[in-house]
């Protein structure tokens, strides 16, 4: 039978690669005793040899520092940076008392993580640098069963039924159910302060029935020709009215494209637009040529983007008549 180590009471730390061993091997004593160099090695990062466990090739280490025993091979000793990890929990419990979270155990699956009890009672996992930014006052701490609660209970208040999260992957969306049965995408700030209306059975423009446009705009005396791109329920109006253009302009209505709701026709320009800036962003007019003469801050392009805006409307036009 083989001897056991007397730990004296205090858990035995095991580096995570190591934890697929069975608890009882690290409790075995190696015979023989340590040299005594490893010794002096030891005592120079912080510890002393408490025994040899396992195999030839690991050693339990006693902190100096708080007494507490950490598993490490030889190799390590001789040639890395050793750290206690009884003193590694503690400063991880500590930090966490001072953002007001209990420090319950590492992630075993991952290293980076660790759970931790929020002040509301769960459960909650969280990367070791988010923990030093909270600390740091750079962000905060949210348990998300709260949170879902408090979405669920803005919702229902709004004549909603909260679904889940964005299914196109938008943190700053949720997915709802109106009491009429339909589901739609909407923002969180705007579900909190009631600035929604139900694109199925509801009366403002989200409901109505709305188009993509592509307008051509030219105004020769400033030196600007340029491509809009966007959505309105009303495309000439908002061409012949809403852009405040100057009087030497000239402007086409290039194409439109008749979507079923303003709200869906929100969606997919946003989309577009996203989709546009990130693979063509030399055809992005910049503001400050068009400022003062064009009623918008953004969504305006070069003429050379006109072939692409097609093939793109192209898409959209099949997309909807397939659905």
């Amino acid at each position: 039978m083989h001897p056991v180590v007397d730990f004296e009471g205090r858990d035995l730390h095991i580096h995570r690669r190591s934890q697929h061993h069975d608890p009882k091997v690290w409790q075995v004593r190696y015979p023989g005793q340590p040299l005594p160099e490893w010794e002096d090695i030891a005592r120079s990062k912080g510890f002393r040899i408490h025994a040899r466990v396992r195999d030839k090739n690991h050693l339990a280490l006693e902190c100096l520092s708080c007494g507490g025993l950490t598993a490490q091979r030889v190799f390590a000793l001789r040639t890395a940076r050793i750290r206690c990890e009884d003193c590694a929990s503690q400063k991880r419990s500590t930090l966490a008392d001072t953002i007001g979270l209990e420090f319950i155990e590492r992630d075993p699956a991952d290293h980076q993580y660790a759970f931790y009890r929020a002040a509301c009672g769960h459960r909650i996992r969280r990367q070791r640098e988010f923990i030093d930014r909270v600390a740091d006052g750079v962000c905060q701490v949210r348990c998300e069963i709260c949170l879902q609660d408090k979405e669920r209970a803005e919702a229902e208040a709004r004549g909603w039924e909260w679904q889940g999260p964005d299914p196109d992957g938008n943190d700053n969306y949720r997915l709802y159910r109106h009491s009429c049965g339909h589901d739609q995408r909407i923002a969180r700030a705007n579900m909190k302060f009631g600035q929604c209306d139900c694109a199925g059975c509801g009366e403002s423009w989200s409901s109505k029935p709305s188009f993509l446009y592509l307008f051509r705009i030219r105004i020769p005396d400033k030196g600007l020709d340029c491509v809009k791109f966007g959505y309105s329920g009303r495309p000439d109006k908002r061409l012949r009215h809403q852009l405040s253009l100057p009087k030497s302009a000239k402007s086409d209505v290039l194409r439109t494209v008749a979507i079923k709701t303003g709200h869906a026709a929100c969606r997919l320009e946003k989309s577009a637009h996203a989709r546009l800036r990130r693979r063509f962003p030399e055809c992005v007019v910049p503001p400050e040529r068009y400022v003062g003469l064009i009623n918008v801050s953004s969504e305006i392009y070069s003429p050379a983007l006109l072939p692409k805006l097609q093939r793109l409307l192209d898409e959209i036009e099949q997309q909807q008549s397939a659905a």
